[in-house]
């Protein structure tokens, strides 16, 4: 019997196909503006960095995104956690732990580095006068900036008051004033990440230094300097980087031309759900999500009627599929 409920009119027809057609502009014009052409070498630059996007997670998934970015010598352990400014005679700076980290850090490379078979004990002697004097710049730095950090520490500790108050999540106001003092301590820790991580470059630059002219031109000896230097979770957002840029083209390319339109559909709305799973919507302080949740809604019905048979190539992979079958039944 014949059910006019399964039927898609020709409207239907049309608002499916420009709904596909609007989420693969979306995805395509996402995806192109992650890349940027160089004038000069003549080649095309990833513009792009998925750090803060995952810096920024939250919830129960947050451990796993933040994983997926550089450690920056374990920030959030040691300096992005609360501590009440109660000053004692016996209590150390508020930096104090994440400057042993990245000390203990710092001398592991130095240490990688003097592992090199073809340094010189000159050669060693340097590395360790390079360490000394950033070590000094480091602890430099840090005192300059430990009553910044000691504040911020301390505002942690009242916002994870608040967070823990039997009014979180019941009165409106408390809801409000977490959600006003979470975005302002979001990114006070920045600066001195991106300060530290200056000076890290300076002091890889100056182990490189400690080569000669000839050693540079060893492969063997600059791979194993690479390998002291390297950073596995910097080279894990790169690859991050590259895979979100591709795949984000990729989906609008597809949609826009009505081609594999069901995979692209279900990639593009698996992509959508890592997004909105790292700021769940029922956190008060999470970042607002919805246009997400709405583009994967369509994304989903997108799929579901493969939209891509009309004014799409996917009629024709259609045509061939069951061309196939038939010949193969």
């Amino acid at each position: 019997m014949y059910d006019r409920r399964r039927y898609l009119g020709t409207f239907a027809v049309l608002a499916l196909v420009l709904l596909r057609l609007v989420i693969g502009w979306h995805f395509f014009r996402e995806g192109t503006q992650k890349v940027e052409y160089d004038g000069h070498d003549g080649e095309l630059r990833l513009a792009f960095s998925a750090e803060p996007f995952l810096t920024q997670a939250k919830g129960p998934l947050a451990a796993w995104y933040h994983a997926h970015v550089p450690d920056d010598h374990g920030w959030r352990q040691f300096l992005a956690t609360p501590r009440q400014n109660v000053p004692t005679p016996d209590e150390k700076p508020a930096h104090h732990d994440w400057y042993t980290r990245i000390a203990d850090d710092w001398r592991a490379t130095r240490d990688e580095v003097k592992r090199i078979p073809s340094l010189t004990n000159e050669q060693k002697q340097q590395a360790d006068a390079v360490l000394e004097a950033r070590l000094e710049q480091l602890a430099d730095y840090l005192s300059s900036e430990a009553n910044a950090i000691t504040e911020y520490r301390h505002e942690l500790w009242r916002l994870e008051n608040w967070r823990n108050s039997p009014e979180a999540g019941a009165v409106p106001f408390v809801d409000e004033r977490i959600a006003a003092k979470s975005a302002e301590t979001a990114g006070l820790s920045a600066r001195w990440v991106r300060d530290i991580r200056a000076i890290e470059a300076k002091y890889h630059d100056d182990l490189r230094e400690t080569l000669t002219a000839d050693q540079r031109n060893e492969p063997q000896t600059n791979a194993a300097l690479d390998s002291a230097l390297a950073d596995i979770r910097q080279h894990r957002l790169e690859t991050i980087n590259t895979v979100v840029t591709i795949l984000t083209i990729a989906v609008g390319v597809c949609l826009l031309l009505g081609f594999f339109t069901r995979l692209a559909s279900i990639v593009g709305a698996l992509f959508l759900l890592g997004v909105i799973a790292s700021q769940p919507p029922w956190l008060y302080d999470s970042i607002e999500t919805m246009p997400n949740i709405i583009e994967f809604a369509g994304l989903l019905v997108v799929a579901g009627t493969g939209a891509g048979r009309w004014l799409g190539l996917d009629f024709f992979t259609y045509a061939l599929f069951n061309r196939w079958r038939r010949e193969e039944g």
